[in-house]
């Protein structure tokens, strides 16, 4: 319970903050990147572009983690470790789990003292400090799982080593909880409970999925249906970032018959998921992280349905095989591939800008399972140590790719893409 809390807690205030790069100056001694060969042939014997780059030296990256125990953290860490650290010549060094911006500051010196050059970062406390850092030192920085602000993009998007950020923008966390929401919709549902996690923080990823499940039920409400009279996407956000929480009641023909929010582990917090649990009528709870941990027991054997936002691990699997889980937007594992595929093409000097010379900015969503055999088939890929979702032979495509090549690459997130590139 304590690591999937951690899990959400981490998360939240990575989303909140979302993500920013690093910095720009640099001289030839600051960079210890080894050049591209000047080969004339552009094709290697495999077809791909990183036959072009001489990968002999071992590079050394750091990442930073603000989470190091919960399901999601764990398959992010295998994928790097047991996975691309056994396929390519990198040597990933791990953070202490960081609890603030100091023990950032602090893991990053670390990194450069031991001749890291790039750091891809899971820590968000002060995205700016961590710039900044890197950029003194002339250090590769990339952010992974989540994306910046328009206004930080601006900011940061022509850093020279600022590689960039790959993740669910706020508008696919909009649409994460908007699907979630219409896929009971969907079967005439109308009664539900909102569990909103970090909503009451202001943590923007909760608010974004949260304002999607209202919109949905807007839309699904009849004429004149309004959640406190906002109807579109802009306005639901700025209700929710008003109050800090979501009001029960009635939008047209929906009905909100509950809402928990926070994570306050304490007895009147449980007793109250256990009394929205046994709401008459109550059809489905639509929670914007881990539900299972904290409603499973109270819905078992009865017919409400549990919708969670998270990752693909076993635990969540078998809350789908029990009935206690209905559906699960959950990132996979291999999702952290391309920001490694970039950062690592960057350290190697092919560096992936757009034409304008800027740093990445993609986006990337989510796997949605809605049952126990399609939950099973996505987990047997996501957590498979041989041949991941993103593998070896896929990655080597992106290593000094051009930047179309590379954004329509990670464009195509969805686990029927995935599989009809292998």
């Amino acid at each position: 319970m304590k690591k999937a809390v951690a899990m959400l807690l981490c998360t939240g205030m990575a989303a909140s903050m979302l993500m920013t790069g690093c910095g720009s100056s640099s001289s030839a001694g600051d960079t210890s990147t080894a050049e591209a060969e000047t080969s004339g042939d552009a094709e290697s014997e495999e077809g791909t572009a990183s036959a072009d780059l001489d990968m002999s030296e071992t590079v050394k990256m750091g990442v930073l983690v603000s989470d190091a125990t919960s399901s999601e953290a764990l398959a992010f860490h295998s994928y790097y470790e047991n996975y691309i650290q056994e396929q390519y010549n990198v040597e990933f060094i791990y953070s202490d789990e960081l609890a603030d911006a100091a023990g950032e500051t602090s893991a990053i010196d670390n990194f450069i003292t031991n001749n890291c050059k790039a750091i891809i970062s899971f820590s968000s406390f002060d995205r700016a400090a961590q710039l900044e850092q890197c950029e003194g030192a002339g250090v590769y920085y990339a952010v992974a799982t989540g994306t910046l602000t328009d206004e930080e993009y601006e900011t940061y998007k022509g850093y020279e080593y600022y590689v960039g950020a790959i993740g669910p923008s706020l508008e696919v966390e909009y649409q994460a909880g908007y699907d979630m929401a219409a896929y009971y919709l969907d079967q005439g549902m109308t009664e539900f409970t909102i569990y909103g996690g970090a909503v009451p923080y202001y943590t923007d990823m909760h608010i974004y999925r949260v304002a999607g499940m209202l919109a949905a039920m807007v839309d699904a409400g009849g004429d004149g249906a309004n959640y406190k009279g906002a109807t579109d996407e802009e306005s639901i956000v700025a209700q929710i970032y008003a109050d800090g929480l979501v009001d029960t009641g009635s939008i047209g023909s929906i009905n909100i018959v509950g809402y928990v929010g926070g994570y306050d582990m304490d007895d009147a917090w449980f007793g109250k998921i256990a009394q929205v649990c046994q709401t008459e009528g109550l059809q489905a709870i639509l929670a914007v992280g881990n539900g299972s941990d904290f409603f499973g027991t109270s819905i078992a054997g009865t017919d409400v349905k549990l919708a969670s936002v998270d990752a693909y691990a076993e635990s969540y699997g078998e809350a789908m095989e029990a009935a206690t889980l209905d559906y699960l937007a959950g990132k996979f594992s291999a999702s952290i591939g391309p920001i490694f595929a970039a950062t690592y093409s960057a350290v190697l000097g092919a560096p992936i800008r757009d034409a304008d010379g800027n740093a990445l900015a993609l986006e990337q969503g989510y796997w949605v399972a809605t049952s126990y055999d399609e939950f099973s088939t996505y987990y047997a890929v996501d957590s498979s140590t041989d041949s991941p979702a993103y593998t070896k032979d896929m990655l080597d495509t992106l290593l000094g790719a051009d930047y179309d090549t590379f954004a329509s690459f990670v464009g195509a997130y969805t686990f029927e893409d995935i599989q009809g590139m292998q």
